[in-house]
């Protein structure tokens, strides 16, 4: 049987705005799940390092002496396209992308939520040595961690100099000018830091 044209473009148009609606509702909801969102609430999934005189934290993970602890809670004001702005104990600090995260292939969304995220693992990090809490709480790399203290303590170093945690060392930045190295035995557990 055969349809006029005018019932084919309109089964058309409603499977088209049916598609979209279903596709936004998914958006929305992995939204909703992931809290990235404006005005959405957030912690901290590690502890991270914000250059606290510009009120800013980058995409690079540098590791600054200011620190926003494992389990704080942040407030995402603003997402744009390079940055992202969330308040943190009435501060409004500016979350910034950078050329090599993006080279790396990390999208802005990917690395924020490598940092953030709805709940911290503080069962992870009771089940942790003394060695690896300690560093934790401090937010400084000790010889004798673990690499999950590491990455509690520090985050994630950046993608683009450390593309796998597998490896024996990984590379942070202090700063723009200065790194920070962390050297790990075949057991992973760290061994030096430079």
């Amino acid at each position: 049987m055969k349809l006029p044209i005018k019932a084919i473009s309109l089964r058309t148009i409603m499977l088209a705005i049916g598609t979209m609606a279903i596709g936004n509702s998914l958006v929305v909801n992995a939204e909703e799940k992931s809290g990235f969102k404006e005005d959405a609430t957030m912690v901290a999934l590690v502890n991270l390092h914000p250059d606290k005189k510009r009120k800013v934290l980058y995409a690079l993970n540098y590791q600054l002496p200011s620190m926003i602890p494992m389990c704080a809670t942040v407030k995402i004001e603003d997402i744009s396209k390079k940055e992202i702005e969330f308040v943190y104990e009435g501060m409004t600090y500016r979350y910034l992308w950078d050329k090599h995260t993006k080279n790396a292939g990390q999208s802005l969304e990917q690395n924020f939520k490598q940092y953030f995220g709805s709940n911290c693992n503080k069962a992870k990090v009771a089940s942790l040595s003394p060695t690896d809490q300690n560093g934790i709480k401090s937010g400084q790399p000790k010889v004798g961690m673990t690499k999950e203290g590491i990455l509690f303590t520090m985050g994630r170093p950046p993608i683009h100099a450390t593309a796998s945690l597998d490896g024996n060392t990984w590379m942070y930045w202090s700063n723009k000018w200065a790194r920070k190295a962390i050297d790990f035995n075949e057991k992973g557990v760290v061994t030096q830091i430079r």
